[in-house]
């Protein structure tokens, strides 16, 4: 008995583990990895997602670009994660700010979690 509480257990952590690796985009933002990452002349920096951005609550640049604003305080920092995250393929969550007319992030994160 005490086996398969142990397994069960151990069922259920990894089943956790996976749900928190998912790659998701929801009303907040997404977590996935980074598959564009598009600069232009005027400064404005668009990231891309593999998946559909229109489902956070925001409207996202041409419904498939959440966006960097390049005069934000951390905006440096915010770019090297989001460069960081493309360059290996790792995951990242893209937190944006709700109701923004154009996706701005709000910030970044990159956790091994994920």
């Amino acid at each position: 008995m005490k086996k398969i509480k142990v397994l069960l257990g151990l069922a259920l952590l990894a089943c956790s583990a996976a749900a928190l690796a998912e790659d998701k985009c929801t009303s907040w933002g997404c977590i996935s990895t980074v598959s564009t990452l598009y600069t232009n002349a005027d400064g404005a920096i668009y990231v891309g997602t593999p998946l559909d951005e229109s489902l956070a609550n925001c409207t996202s640049v041409s419904g498939a670009f959440f966006t960097l604003n390049p005069t934000a305080g951390n905006a440096k920092e915010m770019y090297a994660s989001v460069l960081a995250a493309h360059m290996s393929n790792k995951k990242i969550m893209l937190r944006v700010k709700e109701g923004h007319p154009t996706c701005e992030l709000a910030y970044v994160t990159l956790d091994t979690s994920y």
